[in-house]
């Protein structure tokens, strides 16, 4: 077992999730981050779908339905986000011919800690990737975590700004 890469991402990065978070609030804001080996360079802010249109949340509830077999009283407060998918491709398509990989998947808890709720847990797809979740439940000092979630395990994940 490989022990996964302490991720380095540059400050400005850090700052500008900052930013996104504040500026959805109280919406959850989304995005990813790409680079090689770890090292974050590149930075694409996501749409969150849920925070403009209200059949982009009735798609996510049933899909967190599917996932986790039931919508639970708070998954709607805890967990508002879904990223537009042309977006999403068109990041991809950018990593690709940058040569870059997805290195982190973001979003932001706008009035919970920085860590991964069950629907979090539930949804994350790329197990290859570090979650990172900016907290703003202390609006005052926003709260930055990364994990690694693989096969519905959480574990930390060692990142430092750069």
């Amino acid at each position: 077992v490989s022990t996964p890469p302490v991720l380095t991402i540059p400050q400005a990065i850090l700052d500008d999730l900052v930013a996104h978070a504040r500026e959805l609030d109280p919406f959850e804001c989304c995005g990813l981050l790409a680079g090689t080996d770890g090292a974050v360079t590149r930075h694409y802010r996501i749409t969150n779908t849920v925070a403009h249109d209200r059949q982009a949340l009735d798609v996510f509830e049933q899909a967190s339905v599917k996932q986790l077999g039931h919508l639970s009283e708070t998954t709607r407060a805890e967990v508002a986000y879904f990223m537009d998918p042309k977006e999403m491709l068109a990041a991809f398509k950018d990593m690709r011919e940058r040569q870059i990989e997805l290195v982190v998947i973001y979003h932001s808890h706008t009035h919970s800690p920085a860590y991964p709720s069950a629907t979090d847990v539930g949804l994350a797809y790329y197990p290859d990737a570090a979650y990172l979740i900016v907290s703003l439940e202390e609006k005052a000092k926003p709260d930055i975590r990364a994990y690694w979630i693989k096969e519905r395990r959480v574990m930390p994940a060692d990142f430092r700004a750069v």
